[in-house]
C-alpha cells in the first residue's frame, strides 16, 4: 500500500491546466527526449512548492515531493528525484533567456481568454524584493549589460540580468539587497495581467510611465489604470496623453493642501452613494495636463478622534524633541539664531512658537570672586528660548487634513466616469497591494530567494508573478462559482460565506491523501463541503480528487 499527500495541490494543479500553463511552457522552451520532466512540468512543480504551505527552499526541491502524490499532479512516471536543483536551476535559466516580461504576458493573454477576464479597468503597483546572498557588483543592470560585449555599433541580442543591489526598502531591510518588481493587474479578481522587473536602486516613480506605455502596446483595451501617489509627477503625467488614468494626489502639491484645508462650502459637492464619504470636485490643470480633482473626505476619521488623535501626539513629541535641540544649540550671531528659528516655524502644520527669547551666552567666570576692576565676562554667543503649542484650530485642521485625499484622472467626461466610480476604482487598488502581501507572506515559498545567479533570481521572480496569477485565478473562479449557484462555505468562524480566500480553501484540504492499494488508487478524506468545492471548480480540478483504477 501507498499513501501521499494530496491536500489542496490537486485544487492548484487543476487550475494550472485549466489555465494551459504546462503546454505553453513546453511551447516556448522544448523539451529534450533525454529528460524525465518537461519545463513545463517543472514551472507546475515550482507552482505546487511556492503554495505548498511549508515554505521549502529551492535547495530542498526534491524532499517537499517526496510525501507527495508527484505522478499523479504531474504525470505518469515523474518520480520527486527527478526534480532535483540541476534541472530547477536549468529550467530558470531556459525562462530567463526566453524574456520574463514577454514569457509573463503570453500566459496572461492565455489566461483572460480561457477565464473571461475583464481588462477594462487595471491597477498598478510597484514593490521591492529583498534577496539574502552578497550579489557582487558585476551583475549589472539591464541599461547597464549588453552593450559592453556586442561589437561597436551593434547591440547583443542577449538579454541582461536586473542588478541586485541596495536601494530603497519597502521591508525595511536596507541592510538587504533587492530588486523591483511592478505588476499591472486586473481590477477583475486581482489577476496580474502584466510584470516588469528592475534594478533595485531604481524608483517606481520612473517605472510607471514605462510600464503602461509598454502594456498599452501589447494590450489594446479601453479603460483606466488605477495607480497611487507615486505615479503623479509631472514627467509621467506627461507621457499618459493617451492613456486613461486615476491616481491619489500626494500632499506634498501646494495645489493639494490648499485644496484639502478649504473651506468646502465654496466648492461643488457632487453625490456619494455611502453615509461615509462626502466628495467635492474641481477642474484643474497640472504639468499642462487637464484633470479633475476630487476631494474625499471620510466621515468616520473626521468624527473619531481616535484615528487621527495617537497621530497628533505622536508629532507633537517628535516636535519637542526637535525644539530642545534647537534651544541647546548656541549661535555665533542673532541673525543666525533668528534664522534657524524661522526654518523650524515654517515647518509647523498645527503648532506655533510662544514665549520666544533669545537670550546671551557667556564664558564661565573664574571660581574665585572678581576684581572691581574685573570686565564683564565676553559674549560666546546665543541660545534660543521657545515654548511649542497647538493653534486654536489645531485639531480641527489636523483632523481635516488625515480625513481628506484628493483624486485626479484625466478621464473629463463625469457621465462616464463620475466621482463614485472614481473612488470605487481607486479602492480596488487593494488588489495589487494583496498581491504583494501574498507574495511576501512567510507562509508562501513565493518570497524565498535563494539562487545565486542574478540571471536565475529574474526567472525565480516569474514564477512567484505564476503563482501569484494561478492564487488569483482560483480565488475568482471559486468566488464565482459560489455565486452564480447561491452556495456558501464555511469560514474562519463557521459562518457561511459566498466570497473565501483561496488559502482558507487550501487550508481545508488538509488531510487529503492518495492511496494506492494494490493497483487501485482512491482519494481518502472527502467530505460534503470539501467535494462541494471540488464541484465548483469542474473537471480540471474533479479528475485529481476522483481518480481510481
Amino acid at each position: 500500500m501507498q499513501i501521499k499527500n494530496l491536500d489542496h495541490l490537486g485544487l492548484v494543479a487543476g487550475v494550472i491546466d485549466e489555465l494551459g500553463l504546462v503546454e505553453l511552457t513546453d511551447k516556448r522552451i522544448e523539451p529534450h527526449s533525454l529528460e524525465h520532466v518537461s519545463a513545463g512540468q517543472v514551472v507546475k512543480a515550482m507552482i505546487l512548492n511556492a503554495l505548498g504551505f511549508l515554505s521549502a527552499p529551492l535547495y530542498l526541491f526534491s524532499e517537499f515531493f517526496e510525501s507527495k502524490a508527484v505522478s499523479h499532479l504531474l504525470g505518469e512516471g515523474v518520480e520527486a528525484r527527478h526534480l532535483n536543483d540541476d534541472r530547477l536551476g536549468r529550467v530558470l535559466d531556459e525562462l530567463y533567456a526566453e524574456g520574463t516580461t514577454s514569457f509573463f504576458l503570453q500566459v496572461a493573454l492565455q489566461a483572460v481568454e480561457r477565464f473571461g477576464i475583464d481588462i477594462q479597468q487595471r491597477h498598478l503597483d510597484a514593490t521591492s524584493i529583498s534577496v539574502e546572498g552578497k550579489y557582487e557588483r558585476c551583475s549589472k543592470g539591464k541599461s547597464e549589460v549588453g552593450l559592453e560585449s556586442a561589437p561597436q555599433g551593434e547591440t547583443s541580442a542577449e538579454p541582461s540580468p536586473i542588478r541586485l543591489c541596495r536601494g530603497y526598502s519597502r521591508d525595511h531591510r536596507p541592510d538587504l539587497k533587492q530588486f523591483l518588481m511592478t505588476l499591472v493587474c486586473a481590477a477583475d479578481g486581482g489577476v496580474p495581467l502584466w510584470l516588469q522587473l528592475a534594478s533595485g536602486n531604481e524608483q517606481d516613480t520612473q517605472q510607471f510611465a514605462e510600464v503602461l506605455k509598454a502594456f498599452g502596446d501589447q494590450w489594446t483595451s479601453d479603460g483606466i489604470v488605477v495607480m497611487d501617489a507615486a505615479f503623479y509627477t509631472a514627467a509621467n503625467l506627461q507621457q499618459m496623453e493617451t492613456t486613461g488614468w486615476l491616481s491619489r494626489v500626494p500632499l506634498t502639491l501646494k495645489a493639494a493642501q490648499e485644496l484639502v484645508h478649504s473651506d468646502v462650502t465654496r466648492l461643488t459637492e457632487v453625490p456619494c452613494n455611502s453615509k461615509d464619504y462626502r466628495m467635492w470636485e474641481i477642474e484643474q490643470t497640472y504639468a499642462g495636463v487637464r484633470q479633475r480633482w476630487i476631494l474625499v473626505e471620510s466621515q468616520t476619521r473626521k468624527a473619531n478622534a481616535d484615528l487621527w488623535q495617537p497621530e497628533l501626539e505622536k508629532l507633537e513629541h517628535r516636535l519637542n524633541r526637535q525644539l530642545k535641540k534647537l534651544t541647546q544649540r548656541v549661535f555665533a550671531c542673532k541673525p543666525d539664531a533668528l534664522e534657524a528659528l524661522m526654518q523650524f516655524q515654517d515647518g509647523l502644520e498645527v503648532h506655533q512658537l510662544t514665549q520666544v527669547s533669545l537670550e546671551t551666552v557667556r564664558a564661565k567666570r573664574p571660581p574665585d570672586r572678581p576684581a572691581k576692576s574685573a570686565e564683564p565676562t565676553p559674549v560666546q554667543g546665543y541660545r534660543l528660548q521657545a515654548t511649542l503649542q497647538q493653534t486654536a484650530t489645531a485639531e480641527d485642521r489636523f483632523s481635516r487634513q488625515r480625513s481628506r485625499f484628493i483624486l485626479a484622472t484625466n478621464q473629463l467626461d463625469q457621465s462616464l466616469w463620475p466621482a463614485q466610480t472614481c473612488l470605487s476604482e481607486y479602492k480596488g487598488q487593494q488588489t495589487v497591494e494583496r498581491g504583494f502581501r501574498f507574495l511576501k507572506d512567510p507562509l508562501f515559498f513565493a518570497s524565498s530567494v535563494f539562487v545565486k545567479k542574478p540571471q536565475r533570481v529574474e526567472a525565480l521572480a516569474l514564477i512567484m508573478a505564476l503563482t501569484l496569477m494561478v492564487y488569483t485565478l482560483a480565488e475568482r473562479q471559486l468566488r464565482q462559482a459560489l455565486d452564480a449557484q447561491k452556495q456558501t462555505v464555511r469560514d474562519q468562524r463557521q459562518q457561511p460565506t459566498a466570497k473565501p480566500t483561496f488559502r482558507w480553501i487550501m487550508q481545508k484540504f488538509q488531510g487529503i491523501h492518495w492511496v494506492n492499494l494494490d493497483g487501485q488508487r482512491q482519494i481518502s478524506n472527502l467530505n460534503d463541503e470539501r467535494r462541494l468545492i471540488i464541484h465548483l471548480f469542474g473537471p480540471p480540478v474533479e479528475r485529481y480528487y476522483y481518480a481510481s483504477g
